[in-house]
C-alpha cells in the first residue's frame, strides 16, 4: 500500500471513530439525570467524540508499532505498543460513556471537562504522524 493510501486510511478510520463517538453520545448518555442542553451539554459529547477518537487512534497506534515490532525485533517498539495501550485505557476510562453506563453522575467542569482529553488527542496525532513517517 503506498503511503498517500496508506495515510488516507488512517484519517478515514480515525474520522469514523470521532463519528462513532457523536453517534453513541447521542444515544447512551442519559438525558434524564442531567440537562445536556446548552453549553455543558455540549462539552460532555465533545469529551464523548474526543475520547473515543483518541481509543481509535490508540488502536492504529498499537497495531503501526506491532508491525514494527515484527520487522525489526525492536524492544522500543514493545515500548511504544505499551504506551499506545496507556493512552487506550486513559481514554476508556475518562470517556463519560464509560461514566454513564456504570451509573454514575456525567456532569463536567464546562469547558475542563475535554480540556486534557484534547491535548491527549494531541499528543496522539503527534505520535500517528510521526509513525506514518
Amino acid at each position: 500500500m503506498d503511503k498517500g493510501t496508506k495515510s488516507g486510511l488512517m484519517a478515514l478510520v480515525v474520522a469514523a471513530g470521532a463519528l462513532a463517538g457523536l453517534a453513541l453520545s447521542e444515544v447512551l448518555l442519559p438525558s434524564r439525570n442531567i440537562s445536556l442542553d446548552g453549553e455543558h451539554g455540549f462539552y460532555i459529547v465533545l469529551k464523548c467524540v474526543l475520547t473515543t477518537m483518541n481509543m481509535t487512534i490508540s488502536i492504529l497506534l498499537m497495531g503501526i508499532y506491532f508491525n514494527v515490532y515484527k520487522e525489526t525485533k525492536a524492544k522500543f517498539s514493545i515500548g511504544l505498543m505499551l504506551v499506545g495501550l496507556a493512552l487506550f485505557v486513559y481514554a476508556t476510562t475518562s470517556n463519560p460513556l464509560l461514566t454513564a453506563s456504570c451509573g454514575f453522575c456525567v456532569a463536567g467542569l464546562g469547558p475542563f471537562t475535554m480540556i486534557p482529553d484534547l491535548f491527549a488527542a494531541l499528543a496522539l496525532f503527534i505520535l500517528l504522524y510521526l509513525s506514518d513517517k
